[in-house]
């Protein structure tokens, strides 16, 4: 017997296959939403830097699944996640964890135990998913009597799929690719099914709140992800999901779980790598200071003349320099036209800048976000006032211009006379500004500045 997983839903083809793509799916990665709310900047979340050896253990019960020819309830323990190693710009993530539960596949009605062993590629720029390779075996008891199961499934996306937008902000982002699972689950001289299917992933994610939440590993400020069905909380602090929620029925499927976090463990690297993105969201070309320290874990000592490498690695740009007597780096480039898979507002994309330093052998690194935005000049602006008066009169002009992306904005106005009002503001965009001058004598009007950000308009 064989079959075909739909191209709308990976999971519906076999329970094992959909179960293990769900876990990897809801505790992995954030859900999504499609409301649409307003956007609104908070604490910014920024991406977490993770290090070899951090690790999340996660509960995951009850854990539901069924569909027309198949069902499983059971759960999942010691679903851990560890940093097993860190190359270039991937981070490579072992997944195991403990199965079990009461399955149905066709007929075959049986008591399922089994354990889930696995291994993911993630960018560490972004956290962007890009394969995945999971295993699962044990034994299916039917009427009294066992047989061995196994399951091997491959996933990629393509794009690498960027479920998150750094920093975390109350906002939507869109989220787009191409993933695709293949593989084969077996019970011994039962059955053997492959499958293998791709899903188009097109959906609008939004980060709606921030909440408190309480699970076995303690009490962390967290950011709400979620959709209508499915809800996961997101802590900066544990640096991934901490509760993950789905309940979810339709009339080819349903599933139901809760994924909360046991434990975790963050691992403090050889040398410890501060840095600043000054500022972290500009406009392309705006000038960016980077800077920072290096201290040696153990001791606080700083890191004297350690080799510094600053990448943008989603550009292929790489900068090299040392810290000085102090441990400190700092380095100014123009900001590119970042873009990434996640677009949102006037974003025109966002990264990770990766700063390493490495001495005597060992090394730290660290990692922050860098976001460029559209930016269009303001209007023309217009101005109200006397074109005709006496000299050694003052007189109040108006003037008002209006940003499209309503950015406040910086005036300049040369009064014709040798004399200028220098920049004043910022002042909201579509806001009626009144200046006054007066002028020494007779001459020709004077010419009208407009300032927003890094943008210049007369």
């Amino acid at each position: 017997m064989k079959y075909r997983t739909s191209k709308k839903n990976l999971s519906a083809g076999l329970v094992i296959s959909g179960i293990c793509f769900l876990i990897f799916c809801v505790t992995l990665t954030p859900a999504m939403i499609t409301t649409n709310k307003g956007s609104m900047r908070i604490s910014e979340g920024d991406i977490p830097t993770w290090a070899v050896g951090d690790s999340w253990t996660y509960t995951i019960n009850p854990l539901s699944f069924s569909s027309p020819n198949m069902s499983f309830y059971g759960s999942i323990e010691n679903f851990q996640q560890t940093v097993v190693g860190k190359n270039d710009d991937t981070y490579t993530i072992s997944i195991s964890g403990d199965i079990a539960g009461d399955v149905v596949v066709n007929d075959i009605q049986g008591e399922l135990t089994g354990i889930i062993v696995g291994e993911s590629q993630v960018r560490v720029s972004d956290l962007a998913d890009i394969t995945t390779e999971l295993h699962s075996f044990g034994e299916v008891i039917v009427i009294w009597m066992s047989f061995d199961y196994t399951m091997d499934m491959f996933m990629s996306s393509s794009p690498a799929l960027e479920v998150y937008d750094f920093p975390l902000r109350f906002e939507e982002w869109q989220l787009s690719g191409l993933t695709t699972v293949a593989g084969t689950f077996s019970i011994e001289g039962l059955l053997t099914q492959p499958f293998d299917g791709s899903q188009w992933v097109d959906e609008t994610v939004e980060c709606n709140t921030q909440e408190q939440i309480t699970v076995p590993a303690g009490t962390f400020e967290c950011y709400k992800i979620g959709r209508e069905t499915t809800f996961s909380w997101f802590s900066t602090q544990v640096g991934n999901m901490v509760k993950t929620t789905v309940d979810q029925s339709d009339e080819n499927m349903e599933i139901h779980l809760i994924a909360t976090l046991n434990s975790y463990t963050r691992v403090n690297q050889p040398i410890t790598v501060t840095m600043d993105l000054s500022p972290s969201m500009t406009v392309p070309g705006a000038s960016v200071l980077i800077s920072g320290d290096a201290v040696e874990t153990g001791s606080g000592d700083p890191i004297q003349n350690g080799a510094i490498l600053i990448e943008i690695p989603t550009l292929g740009w790489s900068w090299t320099i040392t810290t000085n007597s102090e441990g400190q780096y700092t380095l100014t480039f123009n900001a590119p036209t970042m873009t990434d898979d996640t677009a949102c507002g006037r974003e025109t994309g966002s990264g990770g800048v990766l700063v390493t330093c490495t001495s005597g052998g060992v090394s730290g690194y660290r990692v922050k976000t860098l976001t460029t935005l559209q930016d269009t000049p303001p209007e023309t602006p217009a101005i109200q006032g006397p074109t005709e008066g006496k000299p050694k009169i003052s007189y109040d002009y108006t003037v008002i211009s209006v940003d499209p992306e309503d950015d406040e904005i910086l005036y300049f106005i040369d009064w014709g006379d040798g004399t200028n009002s220098s920049w004043v503001g910022p002042y909201e965009s579509n806001e009626n500004v009144t200046l006054s001058h007066t002028f020494a004598k007779k001459g020709e009007g004077g010419r009208i500045f407009i300032l927003r950000g890094a943008d210049e308009a007369s």
